[in-house]
């Protein structure tokens, strides 16, 4: 259980996921990486889960990859809305963007992210 600097335990809930669940599948690239992202959502709506993988099955960057949406599934199922997710994640300026100042994801991690924060559930569109 969670504890505070006072050594007071903190109460938190994690969403428990239904049985089954919608998803959307999406293409995304990084760095020359390609990865396939599965987005889940609660009846509601809400994006509770992401789950990736890439043609490099095995490789250290799949493993980072998988890791990843693990943690990010985590943050949402307890609460983080998926808009806080990129703006706590690293970026870079966009040397291909038309925009002054653009900046991308910094790794794949933040591609994710960012995936994560856009998704809308397709009965919400």
């Amino acid at each position: 259980m969670p504890q505070t600097e006072q050594n007071e335990h903190v109460e938190q809930n994690r969403r428990k996921l239904p049985g089954r669940r919608q998803n959307e599948t999406h293409q995304i690239q990084h760095r020359g990486h390609e990865f396939t992202i599965t987005i889940g959502f609660d009846a509601d709506g809400s994006v509770l889960e992401v789950f990736a993988g890439s043609a490099k099955i095995g490789t250290d960057i799949a493993h980072l990859v998988a890791d990843s949406c693990v943690l990010i599934s985590v943050a949402l199922q307890y609460g983080c809305p998926p808009a806080d997710l990129p703006k706590s994640l690293g970026r870079i300026p966009d040397l291909y963007a038309t925009e002054e100042n653009s900046t991308t994801p910094a790794s794949i991690v933040g591609v994710i992210a960012d995936a994560v924060s856009q998704a809308v559930a397709p009965w919400h569109r």
